[in-house]
């Protein structure tokens, strides 16, 4: 269920949507695990076109549990068939699309799709983060169980994470792994933007050229939805084991999305002290 302070934003957003004229040329999906720029893409081109981040995640999530519980899909289809119908989107961008892949190539098979990936470092204090600070529906609370298995059986480095109700950063990281390769292997390369998060903005001209939209004024937002406060949770792992992880867990698919993507150079980045606030 939907928290209630919520819906007077909700209810806005539909209604922008919904002002919006409908949807011409080529469905786009953005396909990025959660923290990785989904949000940023769904609103860059907001003021011209029908965009949703998560769009009836609420209505979808139960229905791919069902599917990998039963193994029917049917369900399924019927709600992309709907809301497709209603919503008439041009640009789908949300983390529940990584498992809607096979679907959305058979029912619109002519469809583009944008990967969003962020180096798995800096994705994983990203994730972390959010986890801690942001409470979930009932729906995500059973989406996570299922993409990340139980919040046990921690290495003893994990302790913090532990404490904190967290999942084994090894679960993050397949979780990181799953998205990025699915996209990979699943969708045509003639069909699929490959973006780093920090590329989303300098490459807005490209991304609406992909998109099939005329080149226009720029985005009014290149990352939204960022998560404003570090946890920390990371803070007491030493190098050498998270670099052992992400090399481990991530390593070639990292390098395969990323070229020139390097365990070390990754979490160098990680330990960087966040940047100061730029004086108003």
């Amino acid at each position: 269920m939907i928290h209630i302070k919520h819906l007077p934003a909700i209810f806005r957003k539909q209604m922008r949507q919904l002002s919006r004229p409908r949807r011409t040329g080529v469905r786009v999906y953005g396909l990025g695990a959660s923290k990785t720029g989904t949000h940023t893409l769904s609103e860059m081109f907001d003021s011209r076109v029908r965009c949703g981040h998560e769009a009836d995640a609420n209505r979808l999530i139960p229905r791919i549990l069902h599917k990998a519980e039963t193994g029917d899909g049917a369900p399924l289809n019927r709600v992309l068939r709907l809301r497709d119908a209603l919503r008439g989107l041009k640009i789908d961008s949300s983390s529940v699309n990584a498992y809607l892949i096979d679907e959305l190539l058979a029912l619109f098979p002519d469809s583009r799709f944008i990967l969003t990936v962020r180096a798995p470092g800096l994705w994983l204090r990203s994730m972390v983060d959010h986890s801690v600070l942001h409470d979930p529906t009932e729906a995500w609370k059973r989406f996570r169980t299922w993409r990340f298995g139980p919040r046990s059986g921690h290495p003893p480095e994990e302790a913090a994470l532990a404490a904190a109700g967290l999942y084994p950063i090894s679960a993050y990281l397949g979780y990181w792994q799953q998205s990025v390769g699915a996209a990979l292997d699943k969708v045509p390369p003639a069909q699929l933007l490959i973006l780093r998060t920090e590329e989303i903005g300098p490459r807005a001209a490209e991304i609406a050229a992909f998109c099939g939209l005329e080149p226009g004024p720029a985005p009014k937002t290149t990352h939204a939805y960022a998560t404003r406060v570090r946890s920390g949770l990371l803070d007491g792992l030493e190098d050498s084991y998270l670099e052992g992880l992400l090399e481990r867990e991530t390593g070639p698919l990292a390098r395969r999305a990323l070229p020139g993507w390097s365990a070390k150079a990754d979490i160098a980045r990680l330990r960087a002290p966040k940047p100061a606030k730029a004086p108003a």
